[in-house]
């Protein structure tokens, strides 16, 4: 994903770069993005919706805070979802390692036939 904060669109290695302007936390915040607007505009909708979530559950309200709260459990978020995806693709290998096992037992049992 590519977004920096800019006021103006620009290109980058021959990449259009798009202008959105986000709404986070009661700012706004105009970005360059090499994303579809409505991806970034998704994102930024994720974000203050997790400020806004933090800032609820919060003694402070401090914008620092909030902010850094924030980014502390989507951090949390992502490596929960990493660990889950690769729990996952360990037990597929382990299944196409039984499986693969299973069909090269069974073609070793196999004779040849003769064309």
């Amino acid at each position: 994903m590519g977004i920096s904060q800019s006021r103006e669109p620009f290109m980058t290695d021959f990449a259009v770069e798009n202008k959105v302007i986000v709404k986070i936390f009661g700012e706004e915040y105009p970005l360059a993005a090499t994303d579809d607007a409505a991806y970034i505009s998704k994102i930024a909708d994720y974000v203050d919706s997790k400020m806004n979530e933090v800032a609820r559950r919060s003694r402070s309200q401090a914008r620092d805070k909030v902010a850094i709260l924030t980014a502390l459990s989507i951090a949390s978020e992502l490596f929960e979802k990493s660990s889950d995806v690769s729990r996952v693709v360990s037990q597929y290998d382990t299944s196409l390692d039984r499986l693969l096992a299973r069909l090269d037992g069974a073609l070793s049992d196999t004779p040849l036939k003769a064309g």
